[in-house]
């Protein structure tokens, strides 16, 4: 039976700390992975383990940190050998895929009504899957345009707000300096979630069925093929990322990027130069939608033998205290209501760049979400789509043949189907 949030959840975890409590006087020891934190944040994560095992004394927390490329490797090994942590740091589309698979416990089974309403709405409904939650949301981040104040200047234009006026601002930008507006990358989710910050739904109101295959979805395909075809943007987006367009950036060659607040210390270290002419303004977006916000999320693996420890210190990682301290020691923000009463989020007297980029950053998470939502066969999904864009692009393919072929695949991936002759974990590892 399926407890629901209230006096079910309640009597769940009364019987699950009962349980905790008659274990022979041992310990129970939960084991905790994260992404890339160890060395520069051991302090950090050593203290809210010491802090929560002072407040649960009959809990013990190993932690293991995982490199980020490793991550997805070693949890589906971890979960095929029965072997999974207890709580772990996943990024919600590879959340999302072992939720499909019925690998992630429920929280709304374990936390109160009061606990899940800690968190920012908008934020805890991007991880969901098919109506269900897999994760507690944990620190985020969102994008902000980050531009060259003196190559705009020179090309006498202003900084874009939509993706409407950076066609104009890097028609004149190229024309005035011979050098580019912008680099959109293609890697990660980022094409998605441009179109959607364009106002065209990756799915229909009901998301069973594609939502761009219509005139918004022709003319998002058309903007980057008129990007491209005129040499508005360099050649080497098709092959290269995010990475490459911030190098750019930082030698001057293109005037803005989009990307998180946490770069503008890259730039101040590797461009001192460049970072005095650097300003900051919101996302580009069309007036009708929502600012991006990408959210990196703690989950309880479903074969997990001591879930209600394992909620209680996910829990515990992600309140306001323990969420606050964090952002006060990196550039990111967090996933708890209550933080954004505190004046650390505020805009200052006299800003700074990176005070302005964090209270534009923190009302975009306010009134944003996460665009690219939970999918299933999320991969094949996005191969489908940058490949038909590209492909639209270079001319290879028309425009209106491209989005049509992108759709029909879509199509085909978004039916409901289960895999019949494979387990769930090669099922998983085949997306």
């Amino acid at each position: 039976m399926k407890f629901r949030l209230g006096l079910g959840c309640v009597v769940l975890c009364l019987v699950g700390w009962a349980g905790l409590a008659q274990a022979a006087g041992n310990k129970v020891q939960i084991q905790f992975w994260t992404m890339q934190l160890s060395p520069f944040h051991d302090d950090y994560v050593q203290a809210v383990i010491r802090e929560f095992e002072q407040e649960n004394p009959e809990i013990s927390v190993k932690w293991v940190d995982v490199p980020w490329k490793e991550m997805e490797k070693k949890m589906l090994a971890s979960v095929a050998a029965g072997t999974a942590p207890d709580v772990v740091n996943l990024n919600p589309q590879f959340a999302a895929k072992l939720a499909e698979f019925g690998a992630l416990a429920d929280p709304e089974q374990y936390l109160t009504q009061a606990e899940v309403a800690a968190y920012l709405p908008n934020i805890w409904r991007a991880n969901r899957f098919q109506g269900q939650a897999f994760a507690l949301p944990w620190y985020l981040s969102t994008t902000i345009t980050i531009y060259n104040r003196a190559l705009l200047d020179e090309a006498y234009v202003s900084v874009p707000e939509s993706f409407a006026e950076l066609l104009t601002v890097s028609q004149k930008v190229r024309e005035k300096t011979g050098k580019y507006a912008y680099f959109p990358a293609m890697d990660g989710s980022r094409p998605l979630e441009n179109m959607v910050a364009m106002g065209v739904p990756l799915l229909s109101e009901n998301g069973a069925a594609v939502g761009f295959n219509n005139a918004r979805g022709e003319a998002f395909f058309q903007f980057y093929r008129d990007l491209y075809q005129q040499g508005l943007i360099p050649k080497n987006v098709l092959t290269e990322g995010h990475h490459k367009a911030v190098d750019l950036f930082q030698s001057g060659e293109v005037a803005l990027i989009t990307t998180g607040m946490q770069f503008l210390q890259s730039i101040k270290t590797n461009a001192p130069g460049l970072y005095a002419q650097v300003g900051v303004a919101p996302q580009l977006k069309a007036p009708e939608s929502l600012a991006n916000v990408a959210v990196m999320n703690v989950a309880v693996p479903a074969i997990s033998k001591h879930k209600v420890a394992a909620f209680r210190f996910a829990r515990f990682v992600t309140n306001h205290e323990n969420q606050m301290a964090l952002a006060r020691r990196i550039p990111l923000l967090p996933s708890t209501v209550e933080s954004y009463s505190d004046p650390f989020f505020a805009m200052p007297e006299n800003p700074s760049l990176v005070d302005q980029a964090r209270a534009i950053s923190a009302r975009q998470v306010l009134a944003g979400g996460v665009l690219v939502p939970p999918l299933p066969k999320y991969s094949k999904l996005k191969t489908s789509f940058v490949y038909n864009l590209q492909s639209a692009m270079v001319g290879k393919r028309p425009v209106a043949e491209a989005l049509a072929d992108t759709a029909r695949t879509w199509t085909l991936f978004l039916a409901p189907k289960r895999p019949a002759d494979t387990t769930a974990l090669e099922a998983i590892s085949g997306q």
